[in-house]
């Protein structure tokens, strides 16, 4: 369970870091994208915390470490951004390949993150 709250917390902070740099850059191409009611957000993301929680305790899904730490990841990458809509409104989104729609860390955490856990659930 420590290793969850770890792998969540580390996630977060990374893609905080990564956004507060990006801000302080001069090169940098910043990007934000507003997306919905922040406090209806977090009751959708209390909810689905929730429900993982259910499901991993009840052995119905998500019992290798793998996919738990997945979901801690997932998890840490969403408050990321919705710690971005609580502040400021919007999320921050710093990387740009060009090709593709701009992004933050934190997307890559919940992409990478729901991978790991449904391809190891």
């Amino acid at each position: 369970m420590v290793e969850l709250v770890v792998c969540g917390s580390l996630s977060l902070a990374l893609d905080q870091s990564s956004k507060r740099l990006a801000r302080l850059s001069s090169h940098s191409r910043l990007n934000t994208r507003s997306n919905g009611r922040p406090a209806s957000l977090l009751l959708i993301w209390l909810a689905a915390l929730v429900c993982a929680i259910v499901l991993a305790r009840s052995g119905a899904w998500f019992q290798t470490d793998i996919a738990r730490l997945g979901l801690a990841a997932a998890f840490g990458g969403a408050a990321g951004n919705l710690l971005d809509l609580l502040q400021r409104r919007a999320v921050v989104d710093f990387i740009d390949l060009g090709w593709w729609p701009s992004f933050n860390l934190a997307d890559v955490a919940i992409v990478g993150g729901l991978v790991l856990a449904f391809s190891h659930a």
